[in-house]
């Protein structure tokens, strides 16, 4: 994974009913690690490791204010994130 590829992803709403992950927590998580996956590329240290990713906690989105992310759309983009960046320091 790219941090272009990253930039890129558009995350969905869960189903009714649930309230997934804060967007805002989301967001500021992903900008950070597509900066680290832009630095795995020019060969600099990413400044994130991949246990970083793997140990993020989300809140939920305050209430009023949306559904928030589709935890598993999240989760499943972490774990990405996550493989990316364990491979380069192996």
């Amino acid at each position: 994974m790219t941090g272009a590829e990253l930039r890129s992803v558009q995350l969905g709403r869960p189903p009714w009913g649930r309230r997934g992950y804060d967007p805002a927590e989301v967001d500021a998580f992903l900008a950070r690690a597509a900066v680290a996956l832009d630095a795995l590329a020019g060969r600099r240290a990413p400044g994130m490791t991949a246990e970083d990713v793997h140990s993020v906690v989300f809140g939920k989105p305050p209430l009023g204010k949306g559904r928030g992310y589709d935890e598993d759309q999240v989760d499943e983009l972490l774990d990405r994130i996550e493989g990316t960046l364990r491979s380069a320091s192996a």
